[in-house]
């Protein structure tokens, strides 16, 4: 019996390792570091967490940029169905447009649980977003379409804002 204990783990202990070597995207060239702050309706106007957010118990951690400031790396977690699970996109920004897009995703679990229906969130909200770029120091606000914007932020306003502000230069 311990015998075939010992040669089932064993034969799982390729799979578990590679899970676990799963992370986050990265992105090529990563030079400038901003940290999640806060949710923000406008420019500076701090609001509460969107429903949908909430729910997912989601925790906006960093963005990031490269040298171009033309992509964008976002890192996040959540919770869906109780089990923790890490979230993190790539986004290409039309810095004249102030516009950014989704170009790649990946949410996982350490324990390999679905994370499909929180990462379908997140990909909604961060699929085609203006972003506003102020203060010092320097915020960036990514304003997603939110369901619940109206509630949040007031009459007219369909969308919330992540909103990350500059910490420093990852060091080469």
């Amino acid at each position: 019996m311990k015998k075939t204990l010992f040669l089932c783990l064993m034969a799982c202990l390729p799979a578990a390792s590679a899970f676990c070597a799963e992370g986050d995207l990265e992105l090529p060239g990563e030079r400038w570091l901003a940290k999640f702050d806060r949710y923000v309706c406008d420019y500076d106007k701090p609001s509460a967490q969107p429903a949908e957010l909430a729910d997912l118990k989601v925790s906006f951690e960093k963005a990031s940029t490269d040298r171009s400031l033309d992509n964008v790396l976002i890192t996040a977690s959540f919770e869906q169905n109780g089990l923790a699970c890490r979230y993190s996109a790539i986004l290409l920004a039309d810095n004249a447009a102030f516009t950014a897009r989704l170009v790649e995703s990946k949410a996982f679990n350490a324990e390999g649980a679905d994370c499909s229906a929180g990462k379908a969130v997140l990909d909604r909200n961060l699929a085609a977003n203006n972003y506003l770029y102020y203060g010092h120091p320097h915020r960036i606000a990514v304003m997603m379409p939110v369901a619940d914007a109206e509630a949040v932020c007031g009459a007219g306003k369909n969308t919330v804002g992540a909103e990350f502000v500059l910490f420093g230069r990852k060091q080469e």
